[in-house]
């Protein structure tokens, strides 16, 4: 062997050890609000070491759970520089990176579960390549629940509501713009300030999946609760291109795939959190209202005005509101 052979041939180990040695170094920094050692938090945990067998111990995940990478907007911001990797998000973080994704936490757009699924499963991927656009890859859509009103006096009809201080959380300006046009009274308010706000009187009512009212005890200060379910709580799993594209190509469909597991086991820990938490607040007094269909009705035509100040304010695009209107009202007609 030649001494430019030699070379070539060392210089060709040296790049194929570096490259390996480059990916097995690869480890993916994940931001979630789960706590430490919660089911969501066990179920990412196996999605980590389902990662790892998948690409041969090459790609492993380290979460950084319970908030310790900060809140949604955070995380968002880390990952854009950086700092982060990826982040389990709700539709507060998503709407800050494409806005018109708020379309479908629109109040009594989605209407039942079966249209949720389809949503899940044919509309939110129609937004993939918008997050793609922005620098980000969407690993898996999730769905987490409905929110409903809870209030210290019965709130059967918007009226009702009309006549309450209900709580909205200040990281989503977008419904609370909408809120206000349509004459409710909105206390911009924090989660870990609305159970104050309750005690002070500062607010009367909010908005919650029944897990979270039960979890921090507001329901003892507001006893009841509309059933009418006003919007479903839709997330995602997320990691920045950049760090995407140093997986290599071939395993990405198997990593996806993977996920579909991780999706399935947090809508299960989800339904069974917030039955027992209904279950549990019914137990200590929680009134649960009995709306007709006809009030139902009543308050899917008075949020409709919601819609048109999202639009109006450039929160959403009229084109995107009006397909995904039409889908789902084809979808309907088609059942």
């Amino acid at each position: 062997m030649n001494i430019r052979m030699r070379k070539y041939t060392i210089l060709m180990f040296l790049m194929i050890f570096l490259a390996s040695h480059s990916l097995a170094a690869l480890t993916i920094k994940m931001g979630s609000l789960f706590p430490e050692g919660s089911s969501w938090d066990i179920t990412l945990k196996k999605m980590a070491r389902e990662w790892s067998e998948v690409t041969d111990g090459r790609v492993k995940i380290k979460i950084y759970p319970g908030g310790i990478a900060g809140e949604e907007n955070d995380m968002v911001r880390k990952m854009r520089i950086g700092q982060l990797d990826a982040a389990v998000l709700s539709g507060v973080g998503l709407t800050e990176i494409v806005s018109d994704s708020i379309v479908f936490s629109i109040p009594f757009l989605v209407q039942n579960e079966e249209e949720l699924d389809y949503v899940i499963s044919d509309l939110l991927p129609l937004f993939d390549d918008d997050f793609r656009d922005k620098g980000f890859e969407v690993l898996i859509w999730s769905k987490s629940g409905w929110i409903n009103f809870f209030s210290n006096k019965e709130i059967l009809t918007p009226d009702d509501l009309k006549s309450t201080r209900l709580a909205v959380s200040p990281n989503n300006p977008e419904m609370t713009e909408a809120f206000k046009a349509l004459d409710l009274n909105v206390i911009p308010l924090g989660m870990n300030d609305t159970l104050m706000g309750l005690q002070s009187g500062m607010i009367d009512s909010f908005y919650s999946i029944p897990m979270i009212s039960a979890a921090y005890q507001w329901f003892a200060l507001a006893k009841n609760m509309n059933p009418i379910d006003m919007s479903p709580v839709i997330g995602g799993i997320l990691i920045s291109e950049r760090t995407w594209k140093r997986i290599p190509e071939k395993y990405h469909d198997d990593l996806k795939a993977s996920m579909a597991a991780v999706e399935q086991e947090f809508f299960k820990e989800y339904s069974r959190l917030n039955e027992e938490a209904l279950r549990i607040m019914k137990d200590n007094d929680l009134n649960v209202l009995n709306p007709s269909q006809e009030v139902e009705q009543i308050w899917r035509d008075y949020f409709k005005d919601s819609y048109k100040t999202l639009v109006n304010n450039n929160m959403i695009s009229e084109q995107i509101y009006q397909e995904m209107s039409q889908k789902l009202e084809a979808f309907r007609n088609g059942r």
